[in-house]
């Protein structure tokens, strides 16, 4: 797996910067060298004893557990990397005549990391389960008519119910989405992590939604890890229309129409989907405002017919340090809004957690209000 080989590297540099320089008995050194093994195979444990490092088939107080050592393992390579970089640059100016030096003993400073990153870690992972709050976002343009103004939008999207997030949290985050009496929602992909003969109990609060003009989803990658051909009958049986390169029309009043398109994510392709297709998704649709869902952000590049598209996929890239990589992945765009070749692009962080990483930094879940504004309004970021 990919992801084993990068935690491997980090076991070992952890092995190298702090454990081997540990004072105490060899013995005890030992010890906590394989007590980070353990945590760095966590991906293989998942695949081996749980049956899928997805979404892995063990008891939940024991995946909180491991994803909060995980994660602490994680912060505290960086906290170590930071610490033997600045120790380099000492260790430079003392070549240059300088006496600066690190701060406390070293054995005050290892425990100082290691404390720091566990404090972390469980704050993180705290974050991560937790019903998330509102955020809500305004979007003016020129296309938006008056008619349409105030009209709000609520996005719910990688919320992977599963092994950590159940019914009783959705539940929760429908009774928040309600209580915004919400023109409409959009589901913008990875809505679970495992079967419907599994889950469907625990996805069946999002057939509570009261909604004005309807629910209408798009596929993640997720879905299609999970046979989504038997996910797909549960959607449409909760309300929820999916939209596979396609576009629903609706009259909001006054003779205005709002153009509602969807597009399935690229992994369709490698399950006998048909992949994205935006032109496909517009074909025919009248000339009104059109709002596109998209599981991943970077189809915004090719996007040339929607004037605004609602994206998620990234988790806001999780640690804020990590935001640059999960960018890297993503044509630049991990999180807010930007402009992409004219079009108006909402990239939400995600409302839920992915069991793989369950860790959150400066990257908070939320319900995202999206409200349209005609463009005498200034757009509130």
């Amino acid at each position: 797996m990919r992801l084993v080989l990068p935690s491997l590297l980090i076991l070992a540099y952890i092995l190298v910067s702090l454990v081997s320089s540990m004072s105490g008995r060899p013995l005890a050194r030992i010890a906590v060298g394989i007590l980070f093994l353990v945590i760095s195979l966590k991906y293989i444990f998942y695949e081996r004893i749980g049956g899928s490092f997805i979404a892995p088939d063990l008891p939940g107080p024991l995946l909180l557990l491991m994803e909060v050592l995980y994660a602490a393992m994680i912060i505290l390579f960086f906290l170590l990397l930071l610490r033997d970089g600045l120790a380099l640059l000492l260790w430079l100016s003392r070549c240059l005549g300088t006496s600066w030096r690190l701060p406390f003993s070293p054995e005050v400073r290892s425990a100082g990391f290691v404390s720091t990153a566990l404090a972390l870690a469980v704050f993180g992972t705290w974050q991560s389960v937790r019903v998330p709050d509102v955020r809500t976002v305004e979007i003016s343009m020129p296309r938006i008519p008056a008619a349409l103004d105030g009209f709000s939008i609520i996005q719910i999207t990688d919320i992977h119910i599963g092994p950590f997030l159940k019914g009783e949290w959705l539940r929760r985050v429908v009774e928040r989405t309600n209580a915004m009496h919400p023109d409409l929602v959009a589901l913008t992909g990875d809505l679970i992590d495992g079967t419907p003969d599994v889950l469907k109990d625990d996805i069946a609060p999002l057939g509570e939604l009261r909604v004005r003009y309807g629910v209408f989803g798009v596929t993640g990658n997720h879905e299609y890890y999970f046979q989504v051909q038997n996910w797909l009958p549960v959607f449409e049986q909760l309300d929820v229309t999916m939209l596979h390169n396609e576009h629903k029309t609706l009259s909001v009043g006054g003779g205005t129409d709002l153009v509602i398109a969807g597009i399935p994510d690229p992994t369709g392709t490698r399950f006998g989907g048909p992949g994205p297709d935006v032109h496909k998704a517009l074909d025919g649709a009248p000339d009104a405002l059109r709002v596109l869902l998209a599981h991943r952000p970077d189809s915004a590049s090719g996007n040339d017919r929607a004037d605004i598209q609602i994206s998620g996929h990234t988790h806001g890239g999780l640690l804020f340090f990590l935001k640059w990589l999960l960018a890297s992945f993503n044509g630049g765009l991990v999180q807010g809004l930007h402009d992409v070749n004219g079009t108006t692009l909402y990239v939400s962080p995600g409302t839920g957690l992915w069991s793989g990483f369950s860790c959150r930094l400066g990257a908070a879940s939320e319900i995202t209000r999206i409200v349209l504004r005609a463009p005498d309004k200034e757009p509130q970021f």
